[in-house]
Order: C-alpha cells, then sequence, then structure tokens
C-alpha cells in the first residue's frame, strides 16, 4: 500500500506542471480571448520565470471567471531592465 501511495504522489507532483498556463506565440493569440494584462516586477536574481508567469497567469484567468490552466495562456510582449538588478515582464494573459 505504501508503495502504491508513494507512486501515487510522485506521479501527481510531475502532472501538476502540465496544468499550467502556457506561453503562446503572436500568432497564436488570434486564436484566443484576452482577459487582461499582466506586469511582474522584480529585483535582483533570479530573473523572473515562465514558472512564476504562469502561476500569475493562472490566477488572472481564475479571477476572470473560473478559467481552468489548462484553458490559460500568456504572451510575453515586453521585458525591460537588467538580469542582475531589476526586471518587469508585461504580458498579455488569454483563455480559450
Amino acid at each position: 500500500m505504501k508503495y502504491i501511495i508513494s507512486i501515487l504522489a510522485v506521479s501527481v507532483l510531475f502532472s501538476a506542471s502540465s496544468f499550467a498556463a502556457k506561453q503562446i506565440t503572436r500568432e497564436e493569440s488570434a486564436n484566443y480571448t484576452k482577459i487582461g494584462d499582466l506586469s511582474l516586477t522584480q529585483t535582483g536574481t533570479p530573473s523572473i520565470g515562465h514558472k512564476k508567469l504562469a502561476k500569475e497567469a493562472n490566477k488572472k484567468c481564475w479571477a476572470s471567471g473560473n478559467v481552468k490552466a489548462r484553458d490559460c495562456f500568456y504572451l510575453i510582449v515586453d521585458r525591460s531592465g537588467h538580469e542582475s538588478d531589476h526586471k518587469t515582464v508585461h504580458a498579455e494573459v488569454f483563455k480559450k
């Protein structure tokens, strides 16, 4: 029984990332509905990564009408600042 629970726990950990918002291209965004904008600012390192963007996009999708993560997408439209000091990322959030 412990063996089955361990396998189940590991599989849930690896599948959780598949339910995060996905980055799309400008061309792909034409197929989706824009639901808002997102800006993240961070000082110091490490820089803002896709995990953090996906997490914030998921929150935006959920707040805009309970859109599930698998139907949530983001498009990075601008990055400013330096990796090691201060960085801002602007993104648009879309739903299916």
